[in-house]
């Protein structure tokens, strides 16, 4: 099974790590390659004409200085990272201040996303012990930092309909969110009326700064980054057990998928597959797409997905990692009627229609999956 996969991931890794020889890691997409080779050179402060040289490597030649690097880059504590996010994160702290803090949030993930995939099985263990709460923190950051562009894009949406002024979107839903109480509540306790985000994201109701704050680090690339840090922590049996059985965080793993970046999304994707296969992940990733079309307001569950996956139809990539994951929701369950039912969801959403459309694409990974949902399909005529 899943598990079974999922184990035998783990012991690779911390084998590896024991004896320290250096794995050769997966090379990633050639995006990804590009950012991490060019962050990389820049921490190695290069002359020009070096540096220049470098660049003209091929990938593979790329990849390995990569990870060379990367080996012996990062030598911090975990509470060092958890207390630069702790900092971001401090309602207290003043806007001025906010902006200077956080113009090296970017670069505090990429690091923690360093150490967590390449040191060894203790400094992973410790970020996310009782004392460090290093999911929880992650998982808070993500939540704030992807705020804004969930917070946003239902304000534009809800203001169409009504007669709000519209050079102030989300004026009206601020002092929705704020007549609900005057203490910001811990949220969960009850279903107040003041507005979907309230009740269903589980950190304070949003006062002006911290969305402004939020909208300023949407920008930047931390919901990417915060994603990959979960993905190396999720490469360890451990940590996959604490993230799936963590109160957010496979929630703010889907929310995710409102951010721009269409890499983002399909690293969102293949994290919500990996937790779909395993016992009784599929119930988590339907609650968490519950969670979803109730903080986005969709009128059907997946209708979001749906969209982008018709929209997206220049990255292949995402493409294929959405026809994936649509596979194994579908698919993965035993039960027939269930199964009948779900298929029924994405009908309903179009997906046959599309399918047919793309029957003649030129990718042989996006062909493989679109023939297993095919073949897989439950014929109810």
């Amino acid at each position: 099974g899943a598990m079974g996969n999922a184990g035998s991931m783990d012991s690779q890794q911390t084998d590896f790590r024991a004896h320290n020889v250096p794995l050769k890691l997966p090379m990633p997409e050639p995006g990804e390659l590009e950012e991490r080779f060019a962050i990389v050179l820049n921490a190695m402060n290069l002359p020009p004409d070096k540096a220049r040289l470098l660049r003209q490597y091929d990938n593979e030649k790329k990849w390995e200085l990569i990870c060379d690097q990367e080996r012996f880059q990062v030598k911090n504590p975990p509470h060092t990272y958890i207390q630069k996010l702790k900092g971001y994160l401090d309602p207290a702290v003043t806007r001025k201040k906010f902006r200077r803090r956080v113009q090296e949030s970017t670069q505090v993930l990429r690091e923690l996303e360093i150490s967590l995939r390449t040191n060894h099985i203790g400094w992973v263990r410790e970020f996310l012990n009782e004392e460090n709460k290093g999911l929880d923190v992650l998982v808070e950051y993500l939540s704030f930092a992807q705020y804004a562009v969930t917070f946003d894009f239902e304000s534009v949406e809800s203001t169409v309909e009504s007669s709000v002024d519209k050079s102030k979107p989300w004026s009206r839903s601020i002092e929705d969110l704020h007549r609900g109480s005057n203490l910001p509540s811990p949220v969960g306790n009850s279903v107040s009326r003041s507005g979907r985000h309230s009740a269903l994201r589980y950190n304070t109701l949003p006062s002006r700064r911290t969305l402004k704050n939020s909208r300023l680090v949407s920008k930047k690339d931390d919901v990417h980054v915060c994603i990959m840090c979960l993905r190396a922590i999720m490469n360890y049996q451990y940590g996959f057990n604490m993230v799936m059985s963590h109160p957010h965080a496979v929630n703010e793993i889907a929310l995710s998928l409102n951010n721009k970046n269409p890499r983002t999304k399909a690293l969102v994707l293949e994290l919500l597959a990996a937790v779909c296969l395993v016992r009784g992940g599929h119930e988590i990733i339907l609650s968490a797409f519950d969670n979803f079309k109730e903080v986005c307001g969709e009128k059907q569950r997946f209708e979001k997905l749906m969209e982008h996956f018709r929209n997206e139809d220049n990255n292949i990539d995402f493409m294929v990692a959405s026809m994936q994951f649509i596979n194994i929701v579908v698919h993965s369950v035993e039960d027939m009627n269930f199964r009948v039912h779900l298929q029924y969801e994405f009908t309903k959403l179009g997906l046959d229609e599309y399918l047919d459309k793309l029957k003649h694409t030129e990718s042989d990974k996006l062909q493989v999956q679109i023939q297993a949902y095919l073949d897989n399909v439950f014929d109810v005529g």
